[in-house]
């Protein structure tokens, strides 16, 4: 933020943190592009609610697949 403020430059933010400028550089202009289409109406969180609705899904199949391992051992140990 104090890039974007201009209380510091690229220069000294790559050194603090230990990365190149270029990588200052592609976030600033990232973080802009993403004020810039949130401003614009787009709602980015749409695509997040797909992803959490899909892991919602896989969270079930897998505890659906422990129960089914779970009967087996039991079965085979009869």
């Amino acid at each position: 933020m104090s890039v974007l403020r201009g209380e510091l430059g690229v220069a000294e933010a790559a050194r603090q943190h230990d990365v190149n400028e270029s990588l200052i550089h592609s976030w600033k202009a990232q973080f802009l592009e993403a004020g810039r289409a949130r401003l614009a109406g787009d709602r980015p969180n749409q695509g997040m609610s797909l992803l959490e609705r899909e892991n919602d899904r896989l969270k079930r199949m897998v505890a659906e697949k422990e129960l089914e391992l779970d009967i087996a051992r039991k079965v085979r140990r009869l």
